[in-house]
């Protein structure tokens, strides 16, 4: 896996499928799109790509609240590059770029990246004010023949697996329910540093 740091200079992908997020701890839901991702790739005989953010944007954008990550930046790049992902793009975020719009960022995936597809979540939403979602990235997509693939929320026992419930199972110090919602173990340092 190639991993890019920020969005200058990047290389002009061949038909990239591309997903979007913070992919923190890299759980099973993460793993069913990154799964949808790389068969995109191969069905548009491209390449695949992940495109994130550091620092996280919560941490950013509402520095007051109280949060921890599941996994330091290195560790995700680790878990993804095992999901045989091609590229790692990882965007600067600041309050900045927290202002581009998602049509002006959806634009740019499009002309500088070359995307064919783009992989989401039921719920998710990007750009400023989280205004970019399927429905109002339709006729974007549409216009530039990129298809939007939107792949159903995962559930285990249950539970919505996403990465705020398993911070709260860190949290609450439910270790074993956290590791069942990652699908890998987590690291003892994390472990150590909320008992």
């Amino acid at each position: 896996m190639q991993i890019h740091e920020g969005t200058k200079n990047l290389p002009r992908f061949h038909n990239a499928v591309v997903t979007v997020g913070s992919f923190d701890g890299v759980h099973l839901g993460h793993r069913r799109i990154f799964e949808y991702v790389r068969e995109g790739a191969k069905r548009h005989s491209g390449e695949s790509v992940v495109i994130t953010f550091w620092p996280h944007p919560q941490t950013v954008l509402h520095p007051e609240r109280p949060f921890f990550l599941i996994n330091t930046e290195e560790e995700n790049a680790e878990w993804i590059e095992e999901e045989g992902i091609d590229h790692l793009i990882v965007v600067p975020f600041t309050k900045e770029f927290a202002q581009c719009s998602f049509q002006d960022f959806l634009i740019f995936l499009i002309k500088e990246i070359g995307i064919k597809a783009i992989v989401m979540g039921p719920d998710h939403n990007f750009g400023h004010n989280r205004e970019g979602n399927r429905e109002t990235m339709r006729e974007i997509c549409s216009k530039y023949s990129v298809e939007i693939i939107i792949i159903p929320e995962l559930i285990l026992e249950e539970n919505k697996v996403r990465s705020s419930e398993i911070r709260q199972c860190i949290g609450n110090k439910d270790f074993t329910k956290a590791e069942k919602l990652l699908g890998h173990p987590l690291k003892k340092n994390k472990q150590q540093c909320l008992n």
